[in-house]
Formats: C-alpha cells, sequence, structure tokens
C-alpha cells in the first residue's frame, strides 16, 4: 500500500528518472526516428476518430452497433496518447503518468474487445450486400406484381361500377315509365269503382263490400305506384317543394280526418295538439302523416287505437303517431329509413310493402330542415316522431 500511494502522491514528479536521452546510447538520428515515427502515429491515431466522427454526422443512415464504434474510437485515441507520451519522455521523464495512460489504454482495449465478442453472432447474421441487393430485387419483384393485380382488380372493379352504374339507370326509367304508365288505368279502375259502389245499393251489401274491397285494394296500389315515382325523383333531385306558411295543427287535423274515412278498423285518436305554424309544403307533411298513420294501422292489426300528438318545445313542433303493435327488433331501428329496407322477423314478412315510405318521409323532413326518429319495443308498439322549425 506504501508503494501505491507514493506513486500517486508522486505522479507528476520527475525525480529519480532520466530523460530518455540519457538512458542508454541514443544517437540523434535513432532518437529522432523514435520521436518522429511516434508522433506520427499519434497523430493517424487522432485522425481516424475525426473522420469517422464525421462520417457519422454526414451518414443519413443509423450505424449498427454504435456503442462498440464508439469504444473503438476511444481505444484509437487512448493509443495516440501513449504514443504522445512515449515521445514526451525524451525530454520529460512522466513514467508515472504513462504507466496510468497505459493502464487507461488497456481497460479500454479490452472493453472494446468485449463489446466486439457480444455483437459477433449479430454481426454474423446480418446479410452480406449481394444478399440485401438479391433482397431487394425479390420485394421490388412482389410489388410489383402486386401493383400489377391492383391494377387490374381496380380496371376489373371500375367495369363493375360502370355496369352497375348502367343497371341501376335502367332499373329507374323502368321504375318510372312503369309508374307513369300504370298510373293513368288504376286512376281509371278507381273511377269505375266508386261509380259501381255508387249505383250497386240495388245489387246487395255484399257487392258493396266487394266495391269497397276493390277501392281499398287500388288505394293501396296507387300508394305504391306514387312512392315509386317520389322515389325516382328523389334519386335524380327533382322532388319539389312548394314550402309556405302553413298551420301544422290544421294539417294533422285533415288527414286524421281522412283517414277515418278510409279505414273503419282504428281509433285514430287526437290525444294533444298545439296549434302552431310551419313553413312547409302542406301536401309533402300532409303525406309525412299520412305515411306514419298508414304504418300504425298495418303493424298493429290487433290494437284498435292510435295516438296523435303535437307539442312545441323551444320553437320546435314536434308530431308524434304512436301504435301498440308489434314493434321493431332493436337491431333494425337504426335501418328502418333506408331506401327499400324492410323490418324482417317472425311477425313482419305477412305485412305487404316496398320500403319506401319512410324513405321518401325521411327525405320531406329533412328537406324542411327537421329531424325524425323512432321509438320502438318488441311487442309493445311502436311511436313515430318528426319535428319541425316553428314559424313565427
Amino acid at each position: 500500500m506504501h508503494q501505491i500511494s507514493d506513486f500517486f502522491r508522486q505522479l507528476f514528479s520527475i525525480d529519480n528518472f532520466p530523460a530518455r536521452w540519457n538512458c542508454g546510447r541514443w544517437t540523434a538520428f535513432h532518437g529522432w526516428l523514435y520521436i518522429i515515427s511516434s508522433i506520427l502515429i499519434a497523430l493517424a491515431y487522432f485522425s481516424i476518430p475525426v473522420i469517422l466522427f464525421y462520417l457519422i454526422k454526414k451518414s443519413k443512415n443509423n450505424l449498427p452497433f454504435l456503442k462498440v464504434f464508439w469504444l473503438f474510437v476511444l481505444f484509437i485515441l487512448a493509443c495516440g496518447v501513449t504514443h504522445v507520451f512515449d515521445a514526451l519522455m525524451f525530454w520529460v521523464p512522466v513514467y508515472r503518468v504513462s504507466a496510468i495512460v497505459l493502464l487507461v489504454t488497456a481497460i479500454v482495449s479490452w472493453l472494446a474487445v468485449l463489446g466486439l465478442y457480444r455483437v459477433i453472432p449479430t454481426a454474423l447474421a446480418l446479410k452480406s450486400p449481394m444478399a440485401l441487393e438479391k433482397t431487394i430485387q425479390d420485394r421490388t419483384e412482389q410489388l410489383k406484381q402486386a401493383n400489377d393485380f391492383l391494377t387490374k382488380t381496380n380496371h376489373e372493379l371500375e367495369q363493375s361500377r360502370a355496369a352497375a352504374e348502367i343497371l341501376a339507370k335502367q332499373k329507374e326509367d323502368f321504375l318510372i315509365i312503369a309508374s307513369h304508365e300504370l298510373k293513368t288505368p288504376v286512376t281509371s279502375l278507381k273511377a269505375y269503382t266508386q261509380l259501381l259502389a255508387q249505383n250497386g245499393h240495388t245489387m246487395g251489401e255484399a257487392i258493396i263490400q266487394m266495391y269497397a274491397n276493390m277501392d281499398a285494394q287500388i288505394n293501396k296500389l296507387t300508394v305504391l305506384i306514387n312512392d315509386l315515382l317520389d322515389t325516382t325523383k328523389l334519386d335524380e333531385g327533382i322532388l319539389l317543394y312548394k314550402k309556405q306558411q302553413m298551420s301544422l295543427s290544421e294539417t294533422i287535423e285533415e288527414v286524421a280526418a281522412e283517414m277515418r274515412r278510409t279505414n273503419s278498423t282504428h281509433s285514430i285518436v287526437i290525444d294533444q295538439i298545439t296549434p302552431v305554424n310551419v313553413i312547409g309544403d302542406k301536401e309533402r307533411i300532409g303525406q309525412a302523416i299520412s305515411n306514419f298513420l298508414t304504418n300504425a294501422i298495418k303493424y298493429a292489426p290487433d290494437h284498435r287505437e292510435i295516438f296523435v300528438r303535437l307539442v312545441v318545445e323551444d320553437h320546435t313542433a314536434i308530431c308524434s303517431v304512436q301504435d301498440f303493435g308489434i314493434g321493431i327488433p332493436k337491431d333494425q331501428q337504426d335501418k328502418i329509413f333506408q331506401k327499400f329496407y324492410r323490418v324482417t322477423g317472425e311477425n313482419h314478412h305477412t305485412y305487404p310493402g316496398m320500403g319506401l315510405g319512410l324513405h321518401i318521409v325521411k327525405d320531406i323532413i329533412t328537406r324542411h330542415s327537421g329531424k325524425i326518429w323512432l321509438k320502438s319495443e318488441e311487442g309493445m308498439g311502436s311511436t313515430f316522431y318528426f319535428s319541425l322549425p316553428v314559424s313565427g
């Protein structure tokens, strides 16, 4: 321990050590050859880390094994310092400091060796430049094939879409033509049926009932034809609205009264009605109310009462039609206003319709800056709502 403490206490002392020029028989040529060689080696050692550091800074790629790389940089710098001290001791015999420098160099050297040993498995697993090039070529070919496949698929999809658009246009044209062509004979049939009913009292009650049934079926056919026409107009954006100030409460009462005249099975009850005016197309708003009432009658065959309400909340008129029929499943309620959508289930398949009425009603209410929604529970009935901004 005394030697160690004495060593560090006299670390920078040059006592008891002669300069290297005085050790042995150095000639000027021999000494300066040693000194210059050591300095050149030291400069090379110092230059290498500078160049490597510059490469790291300028490189756009992440270098592998960066920790080992920095250990080698320290190792090279330490080796350069040992050569500096080797030359320096020709004049200043700091042999103790030189020993410390050598110790540091030895430690850094072995750290670099251990670091290199640890990365050997990973380094051996790295692909060679040729293997990387081959991988890149393979991936490029795979990407090209995938791109060709996507291009072909996209072309086929475009062709399918174009064909689907043509079919949809043909379907719409057919619906328009068929609806217009059917409307004229149906109107004539209705007129003849009403005429026969008026003059059929002499033929007995059975004949009168037959005429009434015929008239009811013609009314259903008329509704279907009108729904088809309205749907095609919606799709083409030509369904027009003649908006003006109107009494929503009076319109509801008029539609309810008309439904009572044509319907003998259900009681339509105006449970609550608040006089209110809105800006809208009276005929179209009436069509929406009529659709609500028609559906309530259709889907509540065993419950005779239907309640109609009109209330005003926060400058908004809210109309509702409530039935106590079969109701709508929860998982289908968000689809009920979609075009051609019909509720499916054990209790729904026997009811006629094309799934257009509520789709049209939604467009009518939306075009009047209103909202439409429903509340329903299977077996308990449904309540359909629409709201419109109050006028004035």
